[in-house]
């Protein structure tokens, strides 16, 4: 089940790869401007339903409502879908439009190049909801490993048809057709939300029909309406909080080929410039996030459970050890991305023009773990409200900045904007996760081990980085991809030696935290007791005093 959700995961960060070589990053630009769009309306139409649908129908399933069981689904499909439908026809006839919004002064052009890859995502609308109730349903009767493969199904059906429709559009059928390979790409939401929906149904339609199978009480104790207020009540703060970054995807969407394009750019260079952000730099800073949801999944009911004991510290040592844990991930990806943008760019994508961009995002990835592994913890104190406000003003104020940097910094300036906008939300998400948690912790304190041991990584890196590009052209000569891959793989061995080695030493890292990860732990939990000094306190040199008088005696 692990394996099926880091497929999906995976598959879901490198497609941009080979769509890249396939559409190139204008290509890649109305794809993300389709998907903007697009991510918005998914919300509205699924997010916070299957939530609240597992949650309800698991507290249903111990008393034994198997009846409110079955309405809880019907009336989930009911809502989601009518959700989905309306959501179809405002992206499909809305589409024309959306394209004249996002490129005002190149209307034309715009409608042309960019209204059918938002018709291509509007059918996976009608599907999306559906297969999104289902993972609801399973998740109810804690069925997890049918969601799991269903996700892996998913993301791989996407991808090949992502990978494979593109081809035939812009190589065989259409050559150059940048436009209709993106729209050929965007279309695989479709087919991958089909072969997963088919594969949870084959696993849901037996499991309900063990349950019509279970004596319990099947007299319906609520009505319809009520499940629905139920519905709505767990349901709007999660669809709340999911709204801010499409939202926040959206405001680029609408401002930064505009802007670009007031600056001078045409429509062709702008929609290339939002590519190289929104698909090229942007899905590096996510990598270190899907382990800060794992985190965060695991820190909630801890912080809820210790909260529900009164052990504030607990609640403060869960705290204080997740952020450390989290500064350790984020910090290292930031130094990589910073030191090692243009190798990074160039065996990635085969070019240099978006190596500025990909350095501009990197203490992003600092940023953006921060606030959401905060939103984790003010869920688990009971705040379920807080990061959302939060989250929304860091949205307006990253607004306001793209309004006024974008036209002298270019799109440097909205990859600026959106980390101030990080910066302000994650910095609420701490203030707040004191204040609800009562509790005093230094964030700087339990930053400062990683920033220290990032900083030596960044040292090494450099030469790193130097030493093998020069054996990536002893080796493979001419061929520029591969001297930047054997390039990007001496730096980041070298720099994650000196990273795991410094961490260890200024205490970024603890080794029972070592000691969890599977295969090393044992390794390098011997590795950091010998690299950690022991920490003297009174009652340890006293007891060391006693024991050496006896010896003495």
């Amino acid at each position: 089940m692990v394996a099926c959700v880091a497929l999906a995961k995976f598959l879901g960060l490198i497609y941009n790869i080979p769509l890249n070589y396939l559409i190139g990053p204008e290509g890649l630009g109305i794809y993300s401007v389709a998907y903007s769009l697009y991510n918005i309306l998914l919300v509205v139409s699924t997010s916070g339903f299957p939530t609240a649908l597992g949650r309800m129908i698991s507290e249903l399933r111990a008393k034994k409502r198997y009846a409110d069981v079955e309405q809880m689904f019907s009336t989930t499909l009911l809502v989601v879908n009518t959700f989905g439908v309306c959501c179809f026809f405002f992206m499909w006839f809305g589409a024309p439009l959306y394209a004249h919004l996002v490129a005002l002064k190149a209307a034309d052009v715009g409608v042309g190049q960019v209204v059918w890859s938002v018709r291509a995502l509007a059918p996976s609308l009608l599907i999306l909801p559906s297969l999104s109730t289902l993972r609801g349903y399973m998740q109810g009767f804690q069925q997890m490993a049918p969601s799991a493969y269903s996700q892996a199904v998913e993301q791989l059906v996407r991808v090949l048809t992502i990978v494979v429709g593109a081809w035939l559009v812009v190589d065989v059928w259409d050559p150059g057709n940048i436009a209709g390979g993106a729209a050929a790409a965007t279309f695989g939401a479709f087919t991958g939300a089909l072969a997963g929906l088919v594969l949870l149904a084959a696993a849901v339609i037996p499991l309900r029909r063990r349950l019509r199978q279970e004596r319990g009480d099947w007299r319906v104790s609520e009505s319809r309406r009520q499940s629905l207020a139920v519905l709505y009540r767990y349901a709007l703060p999660v669809s709340l909080g999911a709204m801010v970054v499409p939202i926040s995807g959206q405001i680029d969407s609408l401002t930064v080929q505009n802007f670009l394009m007031w600056g001078g750019d045409t429509f062709h260079q702008a929609t290339s410039q939002f590519g190289i952000l929104t698909r090229q730099a942007l899905p590096l800073i996510n990598i270190p996030l899907s382990f800060a949801y794992a985190i965060g999944a695991s820190v909630m009911p801890a912080i809820a459970h210790a909260r529900a004991l009164g052990d504030s510290r607990k609640v403060e040592r869960n705290i204080a050890g997740t952020i450390r844990s989290m500064m350790f991930i984020t910090f290292p990806t930031a130094a990589v991305l910073l030191t090692l943008a243009r190798p990074i760019d160039l065996a990635l994508y085969g070019t240099h023009s978006g190596w500025v961009i990909i350095a501009s995002v990197s203490v992003m990835s600092v940023l953006s773990g921060l606030e959401l592994i905060s939103t984790y913890m003010l869920q688990g104190l009971g705040a379920m409200y807080r990061p959302v406000r939060n989250m929304f003003i860091g949205v307006a104020i990253k607004t306001l900045f793209n309004l006024a940097l974008i036209l002298p910094l270019g799109v440097i300036g909205a990859a600026v904007a959106s980390t101030i906008g990080y910066l302000c939300s994650s910095c609420l998400n701490v203030l707040a996760v004191k204040k609800y948690g009562d509790i005093r912790f230094s964030l700087v304190r339990e930053m400062a081990p990683a920033l220290a041991a990032s900083l030596v990584c960044c040292l090494v890196l450099l030469p790193g980085s130097w030493l093998g590009y020069l054996l990536g052209v002893a080796l493979a000569g001419r061929h520029t991809v591969l001297v930047a891959w054997i390039e990007l793989v001496v730096a980041l061995g070298l720099g994650a030696v000196a990273y795991l080695l410094a961490g260890i030493r200024l205490r970024a890292v603890t080794p029972d935290e070592l000691g969890s990860l599977p295969l090393v732990g044992s390794r390098l939990t011997r590795l950091a007791a010998r690299l950690q000094p022991a920490r003297v306190t009174a009652g340890s040199t006293v007891g060391s005093s006693s024991r050496s008088t006896h010896r003495h005696r």
